[in-house]
């Protein structure tokens, strides 16, 4: 999707167990989002990194706010199924805790 900002891409993402998730965060510029899947990774971060507008607060909010929206469906779904055995939970939440 693209708009008169100068946003670009549009990808699946198709993610197993091989995952890590992690922000950078600097002292001067904005952080960096990162999911890494295998040979497989996408950065995530605001158009100008050195000068924050309002519009990547928004975009943050939004992405924190879908993503939490996403978590709940998995595990909704998770929850419904029988096996239920799976040690990607502990993956997740070392990843939280680090």
């Amino acid at each position: 999707m693209s708009s008169d900002d100068g946003s670009f891409s549009y990808l699946s993402f198709h993610v197993g167990s091989d995952w890590i998730v992690r922000t950078s965060a600097y002292e001067d510029e904005a952080p960096i989002l990162t999911v890494d899947a295998g040979k497989s990774a996408i950065a995530i971060m605001p158009k100008d990194r050195h000068s924050v507008g309002q519009s990547a607060v928004d975009f943050a909010r939004a992405l924190a706010r879908e993503a939490q929206e996403f978590a709940a469906e998995v595990e909704r779904l998770h929850a419904g199924q029988a096996d239920g055995a799976d040690d990607s939970a502990t993956k997740a939440d070392d990843a939280t805790a680090a």
